[in-house]
């Protein structure tokens, strides 16, 4: 299953986030080696920032079903991209 009546957008964060890309990075069980270099320092640097996302900073939304329920997830540009390009999401 996967997500509903989604819609996504990119706005600027009006407080500080935890950014749910991050708990797929972790999860996927990934070390250092299985990352391009300039990939490692970016999910470095999400973790030195707690994996927030930051007011002020732009970040992907999507609201909408996920099996079932309303939910809305939210996720860093930086580690979106880095979950896509691993096929970290595949499984959703």
């Amino acid at each position: 299953m996967g997500w509903e009546m989604e819609t996504t957008s990119q706005p600027v964060a009006q407080k500080d986030y935890p950014c749910q890309a991050a708990c797929w990075i972790n999860n996927a069980g990934y070390t250092e080696g299985d990352y391009e270099t300039d990939d490692w320092a970016v999910i470095k640097k999400a973790e030195a920032e707690n994996w927030k996302i930051l007011k002020g900073t732009q970040y992907t939304k999507t609201e909408g079903k996920w099996e079932g329920e309303f939910d809305v997830y939210r996720a860093r540009l930086d580690l979106d991209a880095i979950c896509n390009k691993y096929e970290i999401y595949q499984d959703v």
